[in-house]
């Protein structure tokens, strides 16, 4: 039986009307600089007053913000309806580790392993700055194991051979929040299994992106997550089989045609990179739907975390835009507006 999350959809409801409308985040992309910028977040209270104007000191606030927001929300969870929700918040865990991960492979500096990251309970903004101060995939996975984070014993196996593989760490990590997610968001209702399948079957939709071009056959078992409602192994194997990436996209789009993810395919991915921005929307503009059609399930705690998400990922935009004197146009182009 899904737990009773009445008091929590209003604190999330009350939570959303404090993110920044469309109109604030355009009249922050046409900042004439990082002074006026920083006077502009606070005046909206994102960011302190005497805060420096630099990209780094204003992302880091934007991050300090929004772990204030998740901690809220966290409060109002009791011991069992954490454990459903934990299915949102360990999603953001997902994200910071394997960008973190990423980071540390390509040599990135700590501050830029964090860009655009939103720290949670279990991974605090200090958290998340020792992680993206490691030196390696491994030391990363070794922290996770001190801290007891729940990520970290599914990834040891990986990141303990003499020569670590970050995408076969990727894929431990992946198949990692599938089980637990799947685990528990029966208990959440309805809403909160449908948001796991939606997750599951982006992953999968990327990884068949990615490694369409490899055209080996064990991409498949590599990469495939269990969980997904839409891109089942079935599919995915099929789809790895098509002769062109257009085939694959094409078939994509039909695939996905009555799941939330299908304003993101609709039109084929050009660039792997926009992919998470319009997925990011579509998945907003589904939470609204369905915060609408049953208010009493989980749509308005998940539609309050992937719009703040959003916000996050936005003012970074906002933020470098204006730092490296961007056209305002390009900026709002970029940022994801449901």
């Amino acid at each position: 039986m899904a737990r009773y999350l009445g008091d929590i959809n209003t604190r999330a409801r009350g939570l959303r009307t404090h993110l920044l409308p469309s109109s604030d985040l355009e009249r922050l992309a046409r900042a004439a600089g990082l002074p006026a910028l920083q006077r502009e977040l606070s005046a909206l209270g994102l960011v302190r007053s005497d805060a420096p104007a630099t990209p780094a000191s204003l992302e880091r606030a934007i991050r300090r913000h929004a772990a204030d927001q998740i901690r809220v929300l966290d409060r109002w969870c009791s011991d069992q309806r954490r454990l459903a929700l934990s299915v949102i918040f360990e999603d953001e865990d997902r994200r910071s580790i394997q960008a973190i991960l990423r980071g540390t492979e390509q040599g990135a500096a700590s501050e830029a392993r964090m860009s655009g990251l939103v720290p949670t309970v279990s991974l605090s903004e200090r958290a998340l700055h020792t992680l993206a101060s490691q030196p390696t995939p491994a030391d990363v996975v070794r922290m996770l194991l001190l801290w007891n984070h729940p990520f970290g014993p599914p990834l040891v196996e990986a990141a303990s051979r003499a020569r670590p593989s970050l995408f076969e760490i990727e894929v431990a990590l992946q198949r990692a929040f599938a089980r637990r997610a799947s685990s528990r968001a029966r208990d959440g209702g309805a809403q909160l299994v449908e948001y796991v399948g939606q997750v599951i079957d982006l992953m999968n939709a990327w990884s068949l992106l990615l490694h369409f071009v490899e055209r080996d056959p064990s991409i498949a078992e590599l990469t495939f997550v269990e969980g997904g409602h839409w891109l089942t192994r079935t599919v995915f194997e099929k789809l790895m089989s098509l002769a062109t990436r257009q085939d694959v996209e094409r078939q994509l789009a039909w695939e996905l045609r009555n799941s939330a993810l299908a304003p993101a395919f609709r039109e084929g991915v050009e660039d792997l990179a926009d992919l998470e921005g319009a997925a990011l929307r579509a998945q907003i503009e589904w939470q609204n739907r369905a915060r609408r059609i049953d208010p009493s399930g989980a749509a308005p705690v998940i539609g309050f975390a992937i719009e703040l998400r959003a916000q996050v990922l936005n003012l970074r935009r906002i933020i470098w835009g204006v730092a490296l004197r961007a056209p305002s146009a390009l900026i709002q182009a970029e940022m994801v507006l449901a």
